[in-house]
C-alpha cells in the first residue's frame, strides 16, 4: 500500500512539473519581442515635398517656396523616382521653350544609389548617396519645310546631361519614419556643351507610407 502512495504521489509530482513548463512556455510566447534596428527598416515607399533652390532664386522675390509633390520607393540600395521632378530644372536651362520641352519629356524617373550606416544610437540611418548622372533626352518632329513631304523634315534631338552631387549624408530618422536628403545639380551639357547654370539644390523631406 506504501508502494501505491508512493507511486501516486510520483506522477503528481510529474504532472506538476509539466504544467509548470507549459505555462511558463506560455508566458515566455507572449511577452512582446523588443524590436532590433536593422538598416533594412529605410526600406519602403515615400511621399512629401522638394524644395529647390539657387545661387539664383527660381522663385521670385518674397515668394514663399510651395515645394514639389514627390514620392519615392527605398530599395536596399538605391532612392528610386518613376517620376523625378524636373520641371524646375529644364526652366531653368531652356527659358520660355520650358513648357514645350517639359510635355516632350513626359515622365523621367531617376535612382540614386547609397550606402546605409547606423548613428551611435541606432535612432538615425545615414545614407551616404553616390548619385549618377541624369540623362534627359528630347525628340520633337518639327514642321516639314517646303517640297519636303510629310514626315520628311529633320528630328532635332537634344540631349541634356546634368550632373549630379551629394553635397552631405541623407538621414532617416525612427521618429517620426522621416527621410531628409539633398541633391545638387553642378554641371550640365546639352548636346555635350557645357552649360552655364548656378548651383540647384534639390532638397527632399519625406514620410514612409504606413
Amino acid at each position: 500500500m506504501e508502494k501505491v502512495h508512493c507511486l501516486k504521489r510520483f506522477v503528481f509530482l510529474v504532472m506538476a512539473l509539466g504544467l509548470v513548463t507549459i505555462f511558463t512556455s506560455c508566458d515566455d510566447d507572449d511577452e512582446p519581442k523588443p524590436n532590433v534596428p536593422a538598416l533594412t527598416d529605410v526600406v519602403g515607399n515615400y511621399a512629401g515635398k522638394m524644395q529647390t533652390t539657387s545661387v539664383s532664386p527660381l522663385a521670385e522675390e518674397g515668394e514663399e517656396p510651395q515645394g514639389t509633390d514627390v514620392s519615392a520607393e527605398v530599395t536596399n540600395e538605391n532612392v528610386s523616382f518613376e517620376k523625378f521632378p524636373v520641371a524646375d530644372l529644364i526652366t531653368a536651362i531652356m527659358g520660355e521653350a520650358a513648357p514645350g520641352i517639359i510635355e516632350a519629356v513626359g515622365d523621367v524617373s531617376y535612382k540614386v544609389k547609397y550606402t546605409p550606416t547606423f548613428n551611435d544610437d541606432k535612432t538615425v540611418i545615414s545614407m551616404a548617396f553616390t548619385p549618377e548622372p541624369l540623362i534627359l533626352e528630347i525628340n520633337f518632329p518639327t514642321e516639314p519645310t517646303e517640297g519636303e513631304g510629310e514626315g520628311e523634315g529633320e528630328t532635332p534631338d537634344l540631349k541634356v546631361e546634368v550632373t549630379i552631387a551629394a553635397p552631405e549624408a541623407g538621414s532617416f530618422a525612427y521618429a517620426g519614419d522621416k527621410l531628409a536628403f539633398k541633391l545638387q545639380v553642378t554641371g550640365v551639357k546639352v548636346n555635350n556643351e557645357p552649360f552655364e547654370l548656378p548651383v540647384i539644390t534639390f532638397s527632399f523631406d519625406l514620410a514612409k507610407a504606413k
